[in-house]
């Protein structure tokens, strides 16, 4: 299991206003509704890459294919016990996000609020994006997304190619997740929920990248975003509680 994270990982998120993250997550939304919302008039079928089963055999992760700007990688975990909640790991190169924001920025207009987000203000760099969220089934049909964490991290280092390393890393995060030792009296939900993603993936990162690789790793605060905390325990549902899709 991972260690302690370095002193350079900041654990304080990012105060990001509301506006700067809009597009991206407009783009995650967008993507979302496509695939899981049957009723959407653009309604597109789920690709699957690659199926794992876990050891246990009662959860299943599909890496999937996510046709959205800067999209590098896309996991979906299904569990047997918990079929109403699935989760969504994505992964974005911020790289090619501010490429498609400047194509569609009017010629002689200002950086929008997304770009102005992604310029590195304390002189390091960020490669990648990683978000971990709930997409949640109600009892009556309807699906909502709520958020667990984002991050922003470097994920290339000296390597060649930053999409390549990124793969690699969270090919590694990802299965340590899906095998996870079950824990008497805790559900596979809040397992998920407290499980240290940036912790696992600063782990991973050096040892695909090496051991003093710095991930410069920051959350970034999307409280904005989201209507309210995720639930993890009970079978009670508020739907006021989700963004709803």
């Amino acid at each position: 299991m991972p260690g302690q994270l370095s002193k350079n990982l900041v654990n304080k998120p990012i105060q990001v206003k509301q506006k700067s993250l809009n597009k991206w997550f407009q783009w995650l939304i967008q993507w979302v509704r496509q695939i899981f919302i049957k009723n959407d008039t653009t309604e597109k079928p789920l690709i699957i890459l690659e199926r794992t089963y876990s050891n246990d055999g009662l959860t299943l992760l599909l890496s999937v294919d996510r046709d959205a700007p800067g999209a590098v990688a896309t996991w979906y975990f299904i569990h047997k016990n918990s079929p109403n909640h699935n989760l969504l790991i994505t992964v974005d190169n911020l790289a090619a996000i501010r490429l498609a924001l400047r194509k569609n920025r009017p010629k002689q207009g200002t950086l929008s609020n997304l770009e102005l987000s992604l310029l590195q203000k304390d002189k390091v760099t960020r490669t990648h994006r990683f978000s971990v969220q709930w997409i949640i089934e109600l009892q009556s049909s309807r699906k909502v997304f709520t958020l667990i964490g984002t991050w922003d991290a470097d994920l290339q280092g000296n390597s060649f190619d930053a999409n390549t390393s990124a793969i690699t890393i969270f090919r590694f995060m990802v299965r340590e997740a899906l095998n996870l030792k079950p824990i008497p009296g805790v559900q596979w939900r809040a397992r998920m929920v407290e499980y240290p993603w940036a912790e696992s993936l600063e782990h991973y990162a050096h040892a695909v990248l090496g051991e003093r690789h710095n991930c410069h790793i920051k959350k970034i605060d999307l409280k904005a975003m989201r209507e309210i905390k995720h639930q993890t325990e009970g079978n009670r549902t508020d739907n006021k509680q989700y963004k709803q899709m």
